[in-house]
C-alpha cells in the first residue's frame, strides 16, 4: 500500500529524536511532527542524570561519546542523605543518615577508570537539540509547529492529521510512532492509557543558579564532593533530587506524596519552597540561588498505558507510554531499551513480512510486569523507604544490581543484537523478580524498618572502591567479559551488608569505607559478634 513516508513520529524531543535517527539510519522515510515552532524555545525538563543504562545506549547506538565528554558533568554514583526520625531536624548534612554509593576512586585508577560505564550529568535542551541535528542528518524530515490533531489507525497504512501554518495537513505511513510526551496523544485518543491510583505523588522543580560552590561545604566520606554523585535528600513521603550540572547551574527537584503532604501549590512556586522546608539541610544548601525559570509543576505523576507496541503498527516510546518517578530518570532508559526492541519490528513491517505478533505480545507482556513493579516500588518507597534510614539504603543497594547485567554492554562490540535481546530488556519484566521485589520489600520492612530508632547512631555507610577492592578483583578487570562478575559481587556484597546491619555475622564494609580507617588496620581485628562495634572502636583507636 502506498504511503507518504513509512513512519510518522510524533515529538521531536529526545525520544522522538533518538527514535528517528534509528529509523533513518536504517533506510526508512521519516518525518517528525514536532509542535515547538521554529524559533521557540526549549523548555527545561527533568531527566538530567543519564545512568549506566542510558548511557550505552547514547554512546554505542547514536555515538554521543564525543559529544558527552565535551558537554556534560561526568558523575560517579549517587548519594542518599535521609532525616532522622527523632529529635530535631538536621540543619546540615552531618545530621543526616547517609549512603553514599560512589565510584569515584577509580578516576585516579588507570587500570579500572577506562572500564567503567560512564554516567553524566546534563543540560537536557543542549542535548535535545544535538539529536534533533542528529537525526536530521540521518535523512529525518522534521516539521516544527505541526501540532497533531488526529491519528487514524488503519489496515496497514495509517493517517496522521496535523496543523501547520494554518493549514490541515495529513500524512500516510505504515507506522505512527508516539514520542509526545506527558501529552500522551496516541494513548489518551485511542483510551489505552490512565492515571494511576494507587499512588498519588506531585513533583516541582527548577534549575538555579548562584548555588553554594564551596568544596568544604559538600565534601563527605573519602574527601568526596556530594557534587559528583546525584544527590537525594529523603524524609516521610518525599525526595529532593540535586543534580549539580555546570558550576553555575543545579537542577533542584521536589517529588511528594500528596496524602502526607498538602503544600500551597496555588503560589508562583508551587510550593516548592515550603516543600523543601521539610529537610533543611537541601533547603540550606539552596540559600541564595537565583530560579532560572519560572517554576514546573505536575499535580499527579504517575500513569500508565495497557500495551506500548500495537500489531497494527503503532508504539509508545518513553514517557509517552508510562511515568512513575523521576527517580534514576528511568523514563529515557525505558524509551531506549524500548527502541533497541522496537526499532527493528518497525523496519521488518515496514519493508519485509510485518512484525513479529508473538514478540509484541511478549513485549507487551514484559511492559506490563515493569509498570506493576516501578509502581509497587515507588509506593513502598513513598509511604515506607524515604523516612527509614535502614530500608532506603537496602533498597538502593537491591538496585544496584541492575547495573551488573549493563556490564555485557561496556564495550561497543558487545553491542549485537544477541547481547542485547538477552541483557537489556525492560527492567523488573518477568514474574519472578515481580515475587523477588515483592518479597525484598516485605522482609525489609519488617526487619528492619525501625532499627533507626531509640537515640541509636546515625546510619553511616559509603561504597567506595579504593586500592585495596581493586587489587583484590584485579583479575576480574583483566579478563575479557569478566567486568560484570566484578558488578555482581558487589550487587552480592549490598545483600550481605543487609544482614551484616542485621545479624553482625561478619564485618560491616560499608561501615568501614565511611569511616576512613585504612584497611591494613582492620586485618585481625574485627570480631564477628559485633562487627559495627568493632570497627567504630578500631576508628577512634586510630584516631
Amino acid at each position: 500500500m502506498e504511503t507518504d513516508v513509512d513512519v510518522v513520529v510524533i515529538g521531536g524531543g529526545l525520544a522522538g529524536s533518538m527514535a528517528a535517527t534509528m529509523l533513518s539510519r536504517r533506510g526508512l522515510r521519516v518525518t517528525v511532527l514536532e509542535s515547538r515552532p521554529v524559533g521557540k524555545e526549549q523548555k527545561a525538563v527533568v531527566g538530567e542524570a543519564l545512568t549506566e543504562g542510558t548511557s550505552v545506549f547514547l554512546r554505542h547506538e547514536l555515538g554521543l561519546t564525543e559529544w558527552l565528554s565535551k558537554n556534560t558533568f561526568r558523575k560517579f554514583g549517587f548519594d542518599f542523605l535521609t532525616l532522622p526520625r527523632e529529635g530535631e531536624l538536621p540543619q546540615t548534612a552531618a545530621g543526616c543518615h547517609e549512603l553514599l554509593l560512589s565510584l569515584k576512586p577509580f578516576e585516579e585508577m588507570p587500570g579500572a577508570f577506562p572500564h567503567l560505564i560512564p554516567t553524566y550529568h546534563v543540560e537536557r535542551t543542549a542535548m535535545n537539540a544535538h539529536l534533533a541535528e542528529l537525526a536530521r542528518q540521518a535523512g529525518a524530515r522534521y516539521l516544527s509547529g505541526a501540532s497533531v490533531e488526529s491519528v487514524e489507525i488503519g489496515d496497514g497504512s495509517h493517517s496522521v492529521r496535523y496543523a501547520q501554518d494554518g493549514a490541515s495537513h495529513v500524512l500516510r505511513c505504515r507506522w505512527v510512532l508516539d514520542a509526545s510526551g506527558r501529552r500522551n496523544l496516541l494513548g489518551r485518543q485511542l483510551g489505552i492509557t490512565h492515571p494511576v491510583k494507587e499512588l498519588d505523588t506531585a513533583s516541582v522543580w527548577n534549575r538555579f543558579s548562584n548555588v553554594n560552590a564551596d568544596e568544604d561545604f559538600w565534601r563527605t566520606f573519602g574527601g568526596v564532593d556530594r557534587r559528583r554523585q546525584t544527590i537525594h535528600f529523603t524524609g516521610p513521603g518525599f525526595w529532593i533530587w540535586w543534580i549539580h550540572q555546570k558550576n553555575d547551574m543545579t537542577s533542584v527537584g521536589v517529588s511528594f506524596d500528596n496524602k502526607q503532604h498538602q503544600p500551597n501549590v496555588k503560589t508562583d512556586d508551587h510550593g516548592f519552597w515550603e516543600m523543601l522546608k521539610k529537610h533543611p539541610p537541601a533547603y540550606n544548601a539552596l540559600k541564595g540561588a537565583r530560579a532560572l525559570e519560572p517554576f514546573q509543576y505536575y499535580a499527579h505523576l504517575p500513569y500508565r498505558s495497557q500495551h506500548w507496541v500495537s500489531k497494527k503498527g503503532y508504539s509508545l516510546i518513553g514517557d509517552a507510554a508510562w511515568f512513575v518517578d523521576a527517580l534514576y530518570s528511568i523514563g529515557i532508559e525505558t524509551a531506549c531499551r524500548q527502541l533497541v526492541a522496537v526499532v527493528p519490528l518497525i523496519v521488518d513491517a515496514c519493508r519485509g513480512p510485518g512484525a513479529c505478533a508473538a514478540t509484541i505480545d511478549k513485549l507487551n507482556m514484559e511492559f506490563e510486569l515493569t509498570q506493576t513493579s516501578v509502581v509497587k516500588l515507588n509506593k513502598f518507597k513513598y509511604e515506607h523507604a524515604w523516612a527509614r534510614p535502614h530500608v532506603m539504603m537496602q533498597t538502593a543497594l537491591y538496585e544496584l544490581g541492575e547495573i551488573a547485567e549493563l556490564y555485557h554492554m561496556q564495550a561497543k562490540s558487545r553491542w549485537t543484537p544477541a547481547v542485547l535481546s538477552k541483557h537489556y530488556r525492560l527492567q523488573w519484566s518477568t514474574p519472578q523478580r515481580l515475587h523477588d521485589l515483592e518479597q525484598f520489600m516485605s522482609t525489609a520492612l519488617e526487619k528492619d524498618g525501625d532499627r533507626d530508632l531509640g537515640n541509636k547512631p546515625l546510619l553511616k555507610k559509603a561504597l567506595l572502591p579504593g586500592k585495596t577492592i581493586y587489587a583484590v578483583t584485579w583479575p576480574l578487570w583483566k579478563l575479557p567479559h569478566a567486568r560484570p562478575y566484578f558488578f555482581k559481587l558487589t550487587r552480592t556484597w549490598g545483600y550481605m551488608e543487609r544482614y551484616a546491619q542485621r545479624m553482625r555475622l561478619w564485618p560491616d564494609g560499608l561501615k568501614w569505607m565511611a569511616s576512613g580507617v585504612p584497611f591494613s588496620s582492620l586485618l585481625g581485628r574485627f570480631a564477628p559478634g559485633d562487627a559495627q562495634a568493632t570497627a567504630e572502636a578500631t576508628h577512634r583507636k586510630v584516631s
